[in-house]
């Protein structure tokens, strides 16, 4: 299957649309658990999983949550 997003997360049970959460190969991302996560988890990994998308934002590495770089600087 496949859709017109082109956010795409995967793992070693396959890959699935971020946007959509179509499964695009294999179980799609998390296989059973990652159907189940209702996608408002809270990212639990640490400082060095961040990286700069813009001056605003920066995005986790691994779970691709988008957090606000204005609240971590002093």
């Amino acid at each position: 299957m496949t859709c017109v997003h082109n956010k795409r997360i995967g793992d070693n049970y396959g890959i699935s649309c971020q946007e959509c959460g179509r499964v695009i190969e294999g179980y799609g991302y998390g296989g059973f658990f990652g159907r189940n996560l209702q996608g408002n988890e809270r990212c639990t990994h640490g400082s060095s999983a961040w990286y700069k998308i813009s001056d605003a934002e920066e995005e986790c590495i691994y779970c691709h949550v988008l957090q606000d770089r204005r609240k971590k600087v002093n």
